[in-house]
């Protein structure tokens, strides 16, 4: 479904741009289709950010996230529909700060708002020192080379930060405080999931940027283009923050980009000083006079800022070995724990539960059954005949016969039992949740005829029959202590009629 949606964003947009291209925006008809496709846009975001908000009700970070998100997009739709009204009615706006540019500027400081809210809750996640000294390295980068190539040639011209030229450059500061802030985060947490959501984030704000330094320029250079070419660059923002919303998965793994995560990690170390390296490759170009000092100091710089990017490469590199072998070890030692928690709680030939945890699952459906006047029934198995198949083929044979019963017993018995070895030649089932006591009945006269079809060993049948004794909860004992005995009993019992049968417990028997 997301490639629908792509695939339909995308043909928006396309269409939007054509239309400014080949319609104008010069004419009632071309004006009021850019707004329309602008507003359409906008709903089109907010509705894919309402469908992510649905699958994400129950967790209220990302729903808020969302909640900010919509808060900013409605913001485009609303002054774009104040342009459309002023349009309509012959208006024009003549004033530097008037409700529109503050509903235009109030979508940017949403945006930074839901950037700091996602950052504050994303903390655990990423060394926030090293983002903000990583983010503080860029802006610094970015602010001086913006300050050089596009304010200082506005202000030859103009007075110096008037109110006026602090408005017009309000929007690309703030993108440019959003940008840098999605560079750091989109290289911290891309390996950790949802890269995909990330980079379509990281590409709606290059688009929120370029948008708003192309209209300082027209507007304060007077070139021919109207501004309102730009609204196809700031739909594209809208809809692609839409885009990644719809996108985004909590659960979703990394798992995707675990064949560029090197490179990613690199990057995203030595992005702040490739920044560092442009600036002063500016600054050199446009101040410093040639002479030997000047190109020794060319090379000494870049290569004491390479010798700086390859020491965080190396220790980047120290940092993932140990992060891998700590996570190794850790999944050894949880594999471990696991392992003798299994064996702790069940057989070790068998991997059947053993005597410890067979007692809480009985006790257990004790309980149920007292709850709903269930009965509970409980057998006894003593395999006749295993000694001589002992003393006759060896120990290794007799173990396999006991996995041999333990694997038929798994596959002919029903949902509703518990089977457990007791040790040696000793299993008990255990049938929960009956209803009547002939379905106990006939569970041990069915444990009886799955011991009547022949074991072998290779091509050698093995004399196998079983003596079966059972009781019932409630009927013939209110604790698990004396179900256990009357089972045993019962089984003696069968023991004493000449094995190879199931008894259940009988009163009389006991007495006697």
């Amino acid at each position: 479904m997301y490639r629908k949606w792509l695939g339909f964003v995308i043909g928006w947009l396309l269409f939007h741009i054509g239309w400014v291209i080949y319609v104008g925006t010069d004419t009632v008809l071309g004006q009021v289709g850019n707004s329309l496709f602008t507003i359409g846009g906008v709903f089109i975001s907010l509705y894919l950010i309402w469908l992510a908000q649905r699958r994400h009700k129950r967790r209220p970070f990302t729903y808020r996230l969302f909640l900010l998100l919509s808060l900013a997009n409605t913001m485009l739709g609303i002054g774009e529909c104040g342009q459309l009204l002023y349009f309509i009615q012959g208006r024009t706006r003549t004033e530097p700060f008037d409700w529109i540019d503050f509903i235009f500027s109030l979508q940017i400081l949403i945006y930074i708002v839901a950037f700091g809210y996602f950052l504050r809750n994303r903390r655990q996640q990423i060394n926030l020192r090293v983002f903000l000294f990583d983010e503080f390295i860029i802006l610094v980068v970015i602010g001086a080379l913006s300050w050089h190539y596009l304010v200082t040639p506005y202000l030859k011209d103009n007075a110096f930060l008037t109110v006026e030229t602090i408005l017009w450059f309000r929007y690309p500061l703030g993108d440019l405080l959003l940008l840098g802030g999605m560079i750091i985060l989109f290289f911290g947490l891309m390996k950790r999931g949802n890269g995909s959501a990330l980079l379509l984030i990281l590409l709606a704000f290059h688009f929120q940027l370029l948008a708003d330094l192309l209209y300082v320029v027209l507007e304060r250079l007077d070139y021919p283009i109207p501004s309102s070419w730009l609204d196809p660059l700031w739909l594209a923002t809208v809809m692609i923050v839409g885009l990644a919303a719809y996108r985004f998965d909590p659960k979703e793994s990394s798992g995707a980009l675990d064949t560029t995560k090197r490179w990613i990690d690199v990057l995203r170390l030595v992005t702040p000083y490739l920044f560092l390296l442009i600036l002063f490759v500016t600054m050199a170009r446009q101040t410093i006079s040639w002479n030997g000092l000047t190109i020794g100091l060319m090379i000494a710089i870049p290569l004491l800022i390479s010798r700086q990017i390859r020491i965080v490469v190396d220790n980047q590199r120290l940092r993932e070995n140990l992060e891998a072998k700590v996570e190794e070890r850790t999944e050894a030692l949880a594999s471990a724990m696991e392992e003798m928690r299994h064996m702790a709680y069940h057989d070790a030939l068998t991997g059947l539960p053993n005597r410890y945890l067979f007692a809480r699952l009985f006790q257990d459906a004790l309980y149920r059954a007292e709850a709903t006047d269930g009965q509970v029934g409980l057998f006894f198995i003593d395999i006749d005949h295993f000694k001589e198949i002992n003393d006759t083929y060896g120990h290794r044979v007799g173990d396999q016969l006991i996995v041999d019963v333990t694997t038929r017993l798994q596959k002919k018995l029903p949902p509703n039992t518990v089977i457990s070895r007791q040790g040696g030649d000793e299993f008990v089932v255990l049938l929960f949740d009956v209803e009547q006591e002939v379905e106990v009945v006939q569970c041990g006269e069915h444990l009886v005829s799955l011991f009547r079809q022949p074991f072998h060993h290779g091509i050698i049948p093995l004399p196998v029959t079983a003596s079966i004794g059972g009781a019932i909860y409630p009927a013939h004992a209110a604790s698990r202590s004396d179900l256990i005995e009357q089972a045993d009993l019962a089984m003696y019992e069968a023991k004493r009629r000449g094995k190879n049968q199931f008894c259940l417990h009988d009163p009389a028997i006991t007495n006697t």
